[in-house]
Order: structure tokens, then C-alpha cells, then sequence
């Protein structure tokens, strides 16, 4: 960035500010913010009290468009990119100074892969997490929230904006992009 580094820190905290806020509307528990990673998600309780791969989408969608509109209003051209996948990982506190609550395993490596290949302004999914999520919403009686439709991705490859290759196994197979029904 060619900003001075309070200027980032200004941006980024009144940007994750509005997602804290999306974290409460989804009942989504944030697990930490590392540079400019906003690290959120949903598990069994006593974590959440709920477990919804739906909301945790949803929140993704939210995060994009509470990003775009802060940077029409401020005539930026800033953007995000999410990525929501669904697994096993372990967490737990690390040190003992000033201790941190992280989280561990496989699942935590394939997000980053999804977040870091996902296009400009989208959500990516993995398929599991798509399977999941189409099933909750066939079963869901959540009528007053809005539906999510997928777009495949159909791309063998995922490629990051560094010019980073990994394939679409990594990551459960291929990817589909979420976007609210219309």
C-alpha cells in the first residue's frame, strides 16, 4: 500500500468494526484478525451456540458488500475476498505472555488457499462446504433470510494474486462461487 501505516490501521479497524458487528447479526464467533485477515467461523458448543455453514456464508457475502459500499461512500477502490470451507480443526490458547486463541490443522490451510484464489468482491466455497449448505437450506425455516445459489468455478487450477498455483483437490475438489438468490 502506498498509505502511511496509521492510515491502513484506521481502515482496517473501522472496516472490521462493521464485520464484528455482521459476527453478532450470524451469532459467528471471531476468532482473530491477523494483518489484514479477518478470522471468523462456527463450531459446536460451547464455541457458538449455533452451528450453520448457511450464516457463516451469509457473513461472507455481508463482509464483501459492507466493503464495497464503505468504499463507494469514501471513493476508494477497495475490495475483499472470502473464502468458507467446513471441517475438523483444533484451537487453543498459544503462550504464555500474551496468549492468543488459535486454530490448528488442515481445514485452517485449505481456507487460506480458498480466500487467497477467490476472485475480487466473491465468496469461494469449497464443494463440501456447498453440499452442506444446500442441504441446511432445503431443511432450513428460515424464510425471512435470503437463499444462496453456487456458481462452479470449473477451473483446474486456482491461482492467487501472487501467481501462486494449487490444485482444486486441496481444497476438497472444485469451488464454487456464493451469491444470494435474486
Amino acid at each position: 500500500s502506498e498509505r502511511p501505516p496509521s492510515e491502513v490501521f484506521s481502515i482496517i479497524g473501522e472496516l472490521f468494526g462493521h464485520f464484528d458487528d455482521l459476527t453478532d447479526v450470524y451469532d459467528i464467533y471471531k476468532v482473530e484478525t491477523v494483518g489484514d485477515a479477518y478470522i471468523a467461523g462456527q463450531a459446536e458448543t460451547p464455541l457458538t451456540r449455533k452451528n450453520s455453514p448457511l450464516d457463516v456464508v451469509r457473513l461472507g457475502l455481508d463482509m464483501v458488500a459492507e466493503v464495497l459500499d464503505w468504499s463507494r461512500e469514501n471513493g476508494e477502490k477497495l475490495t475483499c475476498r472470502v473464502g468458507v470451507h467446513i471441517g475438523e480443526c483444533v484451537g487453543g490458547i498459544v503462550g504464555s505472555e500474551m496468549q492468543r486463541y488459535h486454530l490448528f490443522g488442515k481445514l485452517i490451510s485449505e481456507v487460506e488457499i480458498l480466500e487467497a484464489t477467490a476472485p475480487s468482491s466473491r465468496v469461494q466455497v469449497s464443494g463440501p462446504l456447498k453440499e452442506v449448505v444446500e442441504g441446511e437450506q432445503r431443511n432450513s425455516s428460515q424464510v425471512s433470510r435470503r437463499g444462496l445459489e453456487f456458481e462452479a468455478r470449473r477451473l483446474a487450477v486456482l491461482s492467487t494474486s501472487k501467481g501462486e498455483t494449487h490444485s482444486c483437490e486441496m481444497v476438497g475438489g472444485p469451488t464454487f462461487l456464493a451469491t444470494y438468490k435474486h
